[in-house]
Order: C-alpha cells, then sequence, then structure tokens
C-alpha cells in the first residue's frame, strides 16, 4: 500500500455511538501527526460530531477540528471506492454489517485500503472471506473483522494460548473452555440490531443450542453430557454444567455461538493443533441461577425478533433504539473478566483476559482503535493478508499493543486472578 494516501485511519460511521467515541479514542491515543478523517452519509451530523469533540478535548495528541469530512452512502460501491482510495485504513462502525457492510468492504480491496470493524455477524464475515480472500491476498490488503468486544477476549486469548503451548511446552493446543466469570456492562441499540438479525441468519445454530440445553439438563446432573478430552480434563458439555475448576455452575452465554466459531477459524488457519476447538460459558451463583440466565437471555431475544414486541420494548425505554447507549459514568463502571483453561496432550494450562470499562464500548474502543493504529503503523511480513480474525492478520502485534494499553492477557500454569475479580471491581468503583 502507498503511504502517499490523505488519511492514515478513516472512521466511517462517525456519527453513530460507537463511531464518535472511536473518534475521540485515536485524538487521545493517536501518535502526533496521524491524519484521521470522519466519514457517514449525513454531512450536518458528521459537522456536528466534529465540532461537539473539538469543544470537549483539549491538548491532545489530534486535533479533532482539523479533521476532514467525507460523505457517502454505503450502497454506492463507485462513491465509497472514491473516498477509501484516500486512505490507508478504515475503522467502520456501520451495522448491521449484512446489510451496510459489503459494499464497503469490496471498495477496501478494490482499491487496497485495509480495513476493520466490530461486527460479531459471522455468516456475513465468512461471505465477506468466500468472495474477497483471493483478491485481498493477491492485492495484499488486510481485511479485519470482529475486532471489539466480539471476538477480541476469545480470539486473541486463544492465540495467546497456542503461543504458550508451543514455544513454553512444545505442544500443539488441544481445546480451550472460556467462562466469563464476571461482567457488567450495557447494551446499545445497534449491538441489539446486529444481534437480532445475526439470530435471523444462525436459527439452526440457536436450535441446536436450545435443544441441548433441554438435553443436558436433564435430571440437573453434573455429570450431565461431559466428554473427556486426551488430557482427561472434561470440555465438552451440556450448555448448563457444572464446572470442576471455577468450582462454578455455568450457563448459556450470548457471545458463545460467534466467538467460538471465530476462535475455532483462527485456529485451523493458523493450525494451533489437530482438532483444536474453543467452547464458551458464563459463572452463575449456582444451579437455579444458572437456569435462570439461560432462560431469560433466550425469552429476551424472543421478544426482540418480532417487531411488535419489539417496538413495545422501545416505546418503555427497557431496550436502547440504534444510535443510543450507556453513558459515559456507566462506561466507566463496567468491566468483563474471561477464565480460560487450556489442554494439550500432557495436561492442561489457564489463561485470563479481562478488561476495567465496558466490555461492549470502554474495551470494545479500545480494541478497535488499536486495530486500527496496528495496520496503520504496525503492518510488516509478519502480517496476513485476506478476509480474516485479527488473531491471523495481526496477531502478536495486536497483542502487544492490547497489553501496552493495560488489557489483562496473562498465561500460566495454574489459574490467575483477573486485574480484579467482578465483586471487588464493583465494590472498588461504587466507592
Amino acid at each position: 500500500m502507498s503511504d502517499n494516501r490523505k488519511y492514515d485511519i478513516l472512521v466511517w460511521g462517525a456519527t453513530s455511538f460507537t463511531g464518535t467515541r472511536l473518534v475521540e479514542y485515536l485524538a487521545l491515543n493517536s501518535p502526533p501527526g496521524t491524519r484521521v478523517a470522519l466519514g457517514g452519509r449525513n454531512k450536518g451530523k458528521l459537522e456536528g460530531v466534529k465540532q461537539s469533540l473539538a469543544a470537549k478535548l483539549s491538548n491532545v495528541a489530534i486535533d479533532v477540528g482539523a479533521m476532514d469530512i467525507v460523505v457517502g452512502d454505503s450502497a454506492d460501491l463507485e462513491r465509497l471506492c472514491e473516498i477509501v482510495a484516500q486512505t490507508k485504513v478504515v475503522a467502520s462502525t456501520v451495522g448491521p454489517y449484512t446489510a451496510y457492510g459489503s459494499e464497503l468492504v469490496r471498495a477496501c480491496v478494490a482499491r487496497g485500503a485495509d480495513y476493520c470493524d466490530i461486527t460479531g455477524e459471522f455468516p456475513w464475515v465468512k461471505k465477506m472471506h468466500r468472495e474477497l480472500n483471493d483478491e485481498a491476498a493477491r492485492k495484499n490488503v488486510h481485511i479485519a473483522s470482529m475486532c471489539g468486544f466480539d471476538c477480541i477476549p476469545a480470539d486473541l486469548g486463544c492465540f495467546m494460548l497456542a503461543q504458550y503451548a508451543r514455544d513454553e511446552l512444545n505442544q500443539p493446543l488441544q481445546h480451550v473452555k472460556g467462562s466469563i466469570v464476571g461482567i457488567r456492562g450495557g447494551v446499545s441499540g445497534g449491538t441489539l440490531a446486529t444481534l437480532v438479525n445475526q439470530i435471523s441468519v444462525e436459527k439452526k445454530l440457536l436450535w441446536r443450542k436450545l435443544k441441548s440445553m433441554v438435553s443436558s439438563n436433564s435430571g440437573a446432573r453434573r455429570s450431565a453430557g461431559r466428554q473427556r478430552n486426551g488430557s482427561g480434563k472434561s470440555f465438552q458439555r451440556g450448555i448448563i454444567h457444572y464446572d470442576d475448576t471455577l468450582q462454578r455452575w455455568q450457563t448459556f452465554w450470548i457471545m458463545s455461538m460467534v466467538n467460538s466459531q471465530t476462535a475455532g477459524w483462527a485456529g485451523r488457519t493458523l493450525n494451533y493443533g489437530p482438532g483444536f476447538s474453543y467452547s464458551e460459558s458464563m459463572s452463575a451463583h449456582n444451579l437455579l441461577h444458572a437456569i435462570g440466565i439461560a432462560i431469560g437471555l433466550l425469552y429476551g431475544l424472543l421478544l426482540m425478533m418480532f417487531r411488535p414486541t419489539r417496538y413495545i420494548l422501545y416505546a418503555l425505554r427497557i431496550v436502547p433504539r440504534p444510535g443510543e447507549g450507556p453513558g459515559e459514568e456507566f462506561t466507566r463502571n463496567g468491566f468483563f473478566s474471561l477464565h480460560m483453561e487450556a489442554s494439550t496432550a500432557s495436561g492442561t494450562f489457564y489463561g485470563k483476559v479481562s478488561g476495567t470499562s465496558d466490555p461492549g464500548y470502554g474495551e470494545t474502543i479500545t480494541y478497535m482503535g488499536e486495530s486500527a493504529l496496528c495496520l496503520a503503523f504496525d503492518r510488516d511480513k509478519t502480517f496476513r493478508p485476506g478476509v480474516y480474525p485479527p488473531s491471523v492478520i495481526m496477531g502478536a502485534a495486536l497483542l502487544r499493543r492490547l497489553r501496552d494499553k493495560g488489557c489483562q492477557f496473562d498465561v500460566g500454569r495454574a489459574p490467575i486472578a483477573a486485574v480484579a475479580n467482578a465483586s471487588d471491581q464493583g465494590s472498588k468503583k461504587e466507592k
């Protein structure tokens, strides 16, 4: 890619809830001289975001008031090609990506611009991979999807564990079981809209999850649904099960579908080990709590899938509309902690990924911002061109950046304490 392009990073969708916060993050965290532009379809709204952030931010590395604005429509491929030809990297926050993202990715591949986004729409990403991967690889273009809370913790967490298994244990990685042991965060209307769209695409997978939950809960036995791998550890379990390591009941985690598929895809591409797989669940206080979480999540998703009930939820402000999301104080008070248990042929070791802000916004903005900066300034021959998850494209370079920003990605022979566990984190921020 030529270094003579006008911009280093173009934030596409800068007027969205996430896009505005991404512009702010880049203004605060980019190297001096970084050229950032704001993009979208409404010039007036883009000017409003620019003026608002310029008034809010002072003495920052990048002057928001000096940022250019570029205007285009997500369906206008010709105009998008003109726009992306001016930038090294496009960071897109415009979803659902199935509806609004395809032409932008096609434009990036056609005009040789690198790209990152925060989608969790796995079928759409695979579609882009099938359609554009060969051309992107041939042109040395990097299309890194799923660079937010979907799916950086699981994706880079497994990448970290595979590195450890290879470098320290001299063995391939067999399986990783992830468990969300603590989380506090809000959700935006855009994320919910994307999730509803995703479920409509993946009805069959969701139905299999539901059947698994029913069958695995029969008798509520701790041994139900367990299989053992070569190391003697239990990993493949029912959707509600008891975890012997954590000594806690585990339940359905709403992001497990996309995270398991993404980490598995990366593991096959990077050859973590023969038959590598990743599964993910959420810790609960007890069996009743585990069942309640699963039923509540699935029931809430069903209500969001139908237009009449969705409008009622919007009208009563039970859920936010697209473009809305949590406030800054709520974002600062969020956190998450992901415990990871990994197996090789000879034994088990552990990882921990955690963050100290709202996972869907505070952490996602960090992940996305550093992904864009990584593509803009760290790209070298170790980066794999094509349409892939972030670990496949940026790998160690992105992991290093996130660690430098205080994101916990740790690995060792024994279970690892988070930066702060769920109860400590909550009490600390409430003081």
